[in-house]
């Protein structure tokens, strides 16, 4: 009896559930979130499943429609891989010439300069060319810089690089403030040579050398600290002005002189010139008939104009051949990174940030010119080379 009635009900339960699973199917079906979503042919689904990177698509070449291309769901056409690979093919021809020509340019550099041209764009990239790297501690830096005469035999050779110095320049590069200032010392002036007496500051390099001369000089300015220095020799200035293509200047008159002994020749027209390596050294060693000051004043302008010459964008392929050329025939106790360092900042400055001033003298007995005490010490301390008072003029 208990099995019978159980089975009835059983049944009717399952009756029940009959009837309704149509009406709710129906109504799960006709829910929003259940419907089925329309149909899409075939081939679109292949592209779309494609594009979503489901499954891999052989390109079919033929034609696509715009609405197809727009909206990303067909593949390339025969034309679009035909400009693609016209693109591809011209980018790398072009990648691989500049390649080419680049690697020219910087071999022609390299030899051209013999070295100097590797050497200075490795320090430009490392960091070595800034002054705070090339002159670690220092925010004021005095150098000596030194033109030197050649002594020569009666072929013309030079026989002796222990000569007489023909322009003596002391100048102090400020890093922190951005200043150069620079002081001439006039060839023949008197002073007290270390160990020889008195003497014109010009036969101190020829009696005891660089260090000789730096220690007349040191004694001179109230026992200034020297902390660098250049001597540039004639042959050296010559070949880098030529290695430049020339500098342009304003001669002021008409200069004429032949010196067969000094191999100086100087034949040079008033008016604006273009000078090579030669007629630059003659303009700027010239002064048959001017006096020291007067050359020390077109040595100020020739500098003025050299630098103007290097702010030529088309002069700066001539620079590495320029510094291979100067450096050969020029003794320093820098290094080329810090000689580097010292033209890159110097080229920044305007002409209102480097001063040029010559040391005050007057007439003394014979060609000598004796220093005026009271204002070469004004002078030297508005130049900012005594910023302490422990120095004192020596004379």
């Amino acid at each position: 009896m208990y099995l019978w009635c159980r089975g009835i009900h059983l049944h009717r339960l399952k009756q029940a559930a009959l009837r309704l699973t149509p009406r709710i199917r129906r109504r799960i079906e006709q829910s929003p979130a259940n419907r089925s979503p329309p149909r899409v042919p075939r081939k679109q689904r292949q592209r779309r499943d494609h594009l979503a990177g489901i499954i891999p698509l052989r390109y079919t070449y033929g034609r696509m429609s715009r609405t197809a291309y727009k909206q990303g769901m067909a593949p390339p056409t025969r034309r679009r891989i035909y400009f693609r690979r016209i693109f591809w093919a011209t980018f790398w021809v072009l990648f691989w010439l500049s390649g080419l020509v680049l690697g020219s340019i910087i071999g022609y550099l390299h030899f051209a300069s013999e070295g100097t041209a590797s050497r200075a764009v490795i320090a430009y990239i490392t960091g070595e060319t800034k002054p705070e790297n090339a002159f670690p501690g220092k925010n004021k830096l005095t150098i000596l810089v030194v033109g030197a005469d050649e002594n020569r035999d009666h072929r013309k050779r030079v026989v002796d690089t222990m000569a007489r110095t023909d322009t003596i320049v002391v100048a102090q590069i400020d890093f922190v403030n951005r200043r150069i200032n620079a002081l001439s010392i006039p060839r023949d002036t008197l002073v007290r040579i270390p160990r020889h007496g008195w003497g014109k500051i010009n036969s101190a390099h020829a009696l005891g050398g660089p260090r000789l001369l730096v220690e007349t000089v040191s004694t001179l300015l109230g026992n200034l600290q020297i902390d660098e220095v250049v001597i540039v020799s004639y042959k050296a200035f010559e070949e880098a002005i030529d290695a430049l293509g020339g500098v342009t200047i304003e001669v002021e008159k008409r200069m004429r002189y032949h010196d067969n002994w000094g191999d100086l020749h100087v034949d040079l027209q008033p008016g604006v010139q273009h000078l090579n390596g030669k007629q630059a050294l003659g303009y700027v060693r010239y002064r048959h008939s001017d006096s020291d000051f007067e050359r020390i004043k077109r040595q100020q302008k020739f500098m003025r104009a050299l630098k103007e010459r290097l702010k030529d964008p088309t002069v700066w392929m001539r620079v590495p051949h320029a510094l291979a050329a100067g450096l050969r025939h020029t003794r320093t106790t820098m290094e080329f990174e810090q000689l580097l360092a010292l033209a890159l900042f110097a080229r920044q400055l305007s002409d209102d940030q480097i001063r040029t001033e010559t040391l005050p003298v007057r007439d003394g007995v014979g060609t000598s010119l004796i220093v005026k005490r009271e204002e070469a010490t004004q002078l030297i301390r508005e130049l900012g080379f005594w910023d302490t008072d422990t120095y004192s003029y020596a004379l």
